[in-house]
């Protein structure tokens, strides 16, 4: 549905052979070695991962885009 609709999807994945990943137009691997959960049930290290490289790619995003607070008054309504 992303597609349909002109977009580009970036997918963040831990398995670069998985459909989502063949699907996206940019695929970037977060693979963790091992899950900080001792029984490898909680997806403790890999989330954590995820949502670091997430931000920094929203960080750089701002900036390459020029984003400020002023252009976009809904963002700072959202914002807690």
């Amino acid at each position: 549905m992303i597609k349909r609709y002109g977009n580009r999807l970036i997918a963040l994945t831990g398995n670069v052979k998985s459909t989502l990943s063949h699907s996206s137009d940019v695929s970037l691997d977060v693979c963790v070695k091992e899950e900080a959960c001792p029984l490898g049930l909680a997806p403790t290290a890999s989330t954590t991962a995820v949502l670091a490289l997430g931000d920094a790619l929203a960080i750089a995003l701002m900036e390459e885009k020029g984003f400020r607070r002023r252009i976009s008054p809904f963002f700072t309504l959202a914002e807690p």
